[in-house]
């Protein structure tokens, strides 16, 4: 599985994320376990921050080549589900 946290901002974008789910192609996380600190909002703490980083350094990675190919893979996927 993998998480991806996205900001809305056409009018249209949550009916468009709904009508995947549906189709149970995607899940909608109402309350993410983890906050991502890149987004606007109040500001962390220090031992809030060390927990994030140590949490991003556990986490499994992949290449670049490999992100970048499942991406492709994913949008073809999205693009087809659009049209």
């Amino acid at each position: 599985m993998q998480t991806l946290t996205i900001e809305l901002t056409g009018s249209n974008s949550l009916k468009a994320l709904q009508d995947l789910e549906q189709k149970d192609l995607i899940r909608i996380v109402k309350e993410p376990e983890i906050n991502s600190y890149s987004l606007p909002g109040k500001p962390i703490s220090d031992e809030d921050f060390r927990k994030w980083v140590e949490y991003a350094e556990n986490s499994p990675t992949i290449s670049l080549t490999e992100a970048k190919q499942q991406w492709a893979d994913q949008k073809k996927k999205l693009q087809k589900l659009v049209r």
